[in-house]
């Protein structure tokens, strides 16, 4: 079943989308823990917008993971972002494009 929930409805559940940031600087390379908020359909993209909030600091920021139009799918790895559980932790993976902006490129649940 779909959990990704549209802006208004995620505002309804109070979560706070505009603690999360987006900016490049404050998202930092490698690989580490952190825990998937909630996601939001992207507005401007066909996307799910993931809100994570890493483990050892708390710093709360948004990846996105974009839909791949040959199979119409939103996976990164094994995990299908229209369906994963929030609340759990993830070992990410985040780098930065050729334009310097955050990349998710692997997110596995932390058994």
């Amino acid at each position: 079943m779909k959990n990704v929930l549209s802006w208004k409805q995620a505002l309804e559940a109070d979560h706070t989308p505009n603690e999360y940031s987006f900016r490049a600087t404050d998202i930092p390379e490698g690989s580490y823990l952190a825990t998937l908020d909630f996601k939001i359909w992207a507005k401007k993209a066909n996307a799910v917008s993931c809100y994570f909030t890493k483990a050892n600091s708390g710093e709360k920021m948004l990846l996105t993971v974009y839909r791949d139009f040959k199979n119409e799918e939103y996976f990164l790895g094994n995990t299908d972002f229209r369906i994963c559980p929030t609340g759990t932790v993830y070992n990410i993976e985040v780098t930065h494009n050729s334009k310097g902006n955050p990349n998710l490129i692997s997110a596995v649940t932390n058994k």
